[in-house]
Formats: structure tokens, C-alpha cells, sequence
């Protein structure tokens, strides 16, 4: 037997990491680990323009924002979780630097209980989305897999990630950006950063910029 399949949906309430209200765990863990890179280096080597310099040639922005949006998901998921009263599989699957979204993947039977919640009226605004066309999800055909009816493959496409993203955003809890935001602590998002630079690349501009302050020194009149 099939299980219900999965579908994927744009996180509610995420203002994007190109928003202001991020730069303290993005940019801000940056500039922290430059600071503290030039203050505990042994040999005064490089200063923290060196370091920015190192990062901006090293570090992966999209692996740092993934390591935080999944983070972000964690938080919208236990206050979801808290609200409906029920389990629900809401999960993180990536983050998409193109669109500066974050995309989860949402079980159908979640996204048929949220339906079906809307006609209590206790949610906030569904922005456009209307239940009745998505009647057909609950003819879903767990034995025919992809060959589903033609009314069925009709709601399925229709609940794309955009209406997921609405439904979800309906009963997820309001100032829940914030709410993830103050529960990320400076070492989780100074981790994050650690871990989005490439250990080699890293090294190799560090020996790179070496070579350069060498050159330089010994390029000056008097040390010919």
C-alpha cells in the first residue's frame, strides 16, 4: 500500500534572509568571527579586514542561510504542533537562494486536517485560498499512486507551494519569524557560519594573502 504523498510548500511568515531583521545572525555573525579571528591569532598576521577578506572568498551563503532556515522550521514546527493539537509532519526541506524561500514538505493528510479546520473560522485570513476547491484530495487513491483521477491530479496541482505556504500561514502562530529569530542563540548562528566555509579554500587564501604581506615587506626600499 502507497502512503499519502508529501507536498512541498513555501514557509509562512518568513520575511526572507535578504530582510534587516536577519543580518544579526547572517552578516552579524560575519563580523563577529572576523573580530574575534584577529583578536586570538597568535602572530598579529592578519587584521579584520584580512578575515572579512577570507570569508567573502570561502564561505557559502546559501549553506549558512539552509543551517538557519532549518533552524527557522524547527521553531514554526513545535508552535504549529502547540496550536492544532495534533501531530502534523511539517518538515524542512531546503532552502532556495534563488527565490530567498524556504520550502518544506507537508504530508496530504496534514494539508486535508488544515482544510477541513478552515470552516471553524479560527484562523487567520486564508489571502484568496479556498477550501471548496480541494474537495477531490479526500479521493485520493492510496493504491494508484501517480494514476489518480482527473479530479484528484487537478486539486493535487492546484495546492502548489504558494497555497501550501497560505495554508500553512493561516494556523501558524503570528510574529513567529521573531519568535525563531530570538531562539536562535549567537552560538548556533556563529556555528552556522563556521560551518558554511570550506576548510581548504579557507587555508589557501590565508597562505595567498600571506604571500602578498611577504612580498610586500620585502618589495619596500631597504630590504632589497
Amino acid at each position: 500500500m502507497s502512503l499519502l504523498p508529501t507536498l512541498e510548500g513555501y514557509m509562512s511568515d518568513f520575511s526572507g534572509f535578504s530582510s534587516p531583521a536577519w543580518a544579526p545572525l547572517l552578516s552579524g555573525a560575519r563580523d563577529r568571527a572576523a573580530g574575534a579571528s584577529a583578536f586570538l591569532q597568535m602572530h598579529d598576521e592578519f587584521d579584520r579586514d584580512d578575515f572579512l577578506k577570507f570569508f567573502a572568498e570561502t564561505a557559502d551563503p546559501a549553506k549558512q542561510c539552509a543551517t538557519l532556515a532549518k533552524s527557522f522550521c524547527q521553531t514554526f514546527a513545535i508552535q504549529l504542533a502547540l496550536k492544532l493539537g495534533i501531530p502534523h509532519g511539517v518538515r524542512f526541506d531546503r532552502y532556495d537562494p534563488a527565490s530567498d524561500r524556504i520550502v518544506v514538505l507537508v504530508p496530504l493528510g496534514t494539508v486535508r486536517r488544515l482544510l477541513d479546520r478552515c470552516a471553524e473560522k479560527r484562523h487567520r485570513s486564508l489571502d484568496g485560498l479556498r477550501p471548496g476547491e480541494f474537495e477531490a484530495l479526500w479521493d485520493f487513491d492510496w493504491e494508484a499512486g501517480a494514476r489518480q483521477s482527473e479530479a484528484v491530479s487537478r486539486a493535487l496541482e492546484r495546492m502548489d507551494a504558494v497555497a501550501v505556504g497560505k495554508l500553512l500561514r493561516a494556523f501558524a502562530s503570528p510574529g513567529i519569524e521573531k519568535k525563531a529569530i530570538r531562539e536562535i542563540s549567537v552560538e548556533a548562528a556563529a556555528q552556522a557560519f563556521a560551518d558554511s566555509i570550506d576548510p581548504n579554500k579557507y587555508r589557501a587564501a590565508k597562505e595567498r594573502r600571506r604571500r602578498e604581506k611577504h612580498a610586500f615587506a620585502f618589495g619596500r626600499p631597504g630590504h632589497a
